[in-house]
């Protein structure tokens, strides 16, 4: 056998085993959002206790969200502007 087949044959299974490791990542990711979305339930986040300190603090929470990626841009004003609107 020729080194470079065994060569583009090992790169292949490695090009193949990080695309099944992706898959996971994403299913894993998938899996996130549906949890934190039953924990939110329709309406979105309950409302913060307490006041300001509590809804900055939901804000903060759900920026981190949008940062990784679990909530679109517009998901996350449509919230933000919730929690203001109800101090």
């Amino acid at each position: 056998m020729d080194p470079k087949d065994d060569s583009q044959r090992a790169i292949r299974e490695m090009v193949e085993e990080i695309g099944r490791a992706a898959d996971a990542a994403v299913r894993l990711v998938r899996q996130g959002v549906d949890d934190a979305q039953r924990r939110m339930g329709p309406r979105g986040p309950r409302r913060p206790r307490g006041g300001p300190v509590e809804a900055a603090e939901a804000i903060r929470a759900l920026g981190r969200l949008r940062d990784e990626g679990l909530i679109t841009e517009e998901e996350f004003q449509a919230k933000k502007r919730d929690l203001l609107e109800r101090m």
